[in-house]
């Protein structure tokens, strides 16, 4: 089974899905941090299966993994990733500083992170993320087990992306966020990509109310033989 998708500049794109349907592997994918078995990835006309090194150099990714070095402030790992990524040492310590106080973690940017919070950790990976100013912003799972404001903080900061005419790719359990931020969705169920339609597109291609009753019915299709 495979599927395809594009997505335009400035343009939310929520890639949805049960657990292990695949999401995270199609991100990777995108991402170039996975060869695809078959097809090809295009990222900003790029092929990311021929060249992975320079796709990556124009995407922001955001795993599902809140792993940090404990050992360094938000700063000093902010700076270690702008070397990594060839980024001016004053530009990344810059922009850092910026997404920082975008993420309202300013305060912190000097504090070892061994005793940051989820959310703390969360914030600067999406800062470390951001750092080399991608055209391609992917988010695995960017809300998951926040708090109700860190996770606004982080919808705010994708609506900002948005604006700025950056394309991003968010995925996500949270129906909800979905319906408030993505321009289009797509479901992948069963290795099949259903819907690639704006969220109340799909709402009334399949007559229901939610993205979750979406969900049910295809399972429920499955089941008596249809899908």
């Amino acid at each position: 089974p495979g599927f395809t998708v594009s997505e335009m500049p400035g343009e939310i794109f929520g890639l949805l899905g049960p657990n292990g349907a695949g999401k995270s592997t199609t991100l990777r994918m995108i991402a170039g941090l996975m060869v695809p078995d078959a097809g090809t990835i295009e990222v900003c006309g790029i092929d990311s299966t021929k060249e992975p090194e320079r796709a990556r150099s124009t995407i922001g990714y955001l795993s599902t993994d809140l792993s940090v070095y404990n050992r360094f402030t938000p700063r000093e790992l902010l700076k270690l990733f702008g070397e990594f990524q060839g980024v001016d040492a004053a530009v990344a310590e810059r922009r850092g500083l910026h997404l920082l106080e975008r993420l309202h973690m300013a305060e912190f940017a000097d504090v070892k992170m061994e005793g940051f919070s989820g959310g703390q950790k969360q914030k600067v990976s999406i800062a470390r993320a951001l750092l080399h100013d991608p055209k391609v912003v992917i988010f695995d799972e960017p809300t998951t087990g926040l708090d109700v404001l860190t996770a606004k903080t982080v919808l705010d900061l994708l609506r900002i992306m948005k604006a700025e005419g950056r394309s991003v790719i968010v995925s996500t359990h949270v129906m909800p966020m979905v319906e408030a931020i993505c321009d289009r969705v797509g479901i992948i169920f069963e290795g099949t990509l259903h819907g690639d339609a704006s969220p109340r597109e799909i709402l009334d291609r399949w007559g229901v109310k939610t993205l979750d009753e979406v969900f049910f019915q295809l399972v429920a299709d499955k089941e008596r033989g249809v899908a």
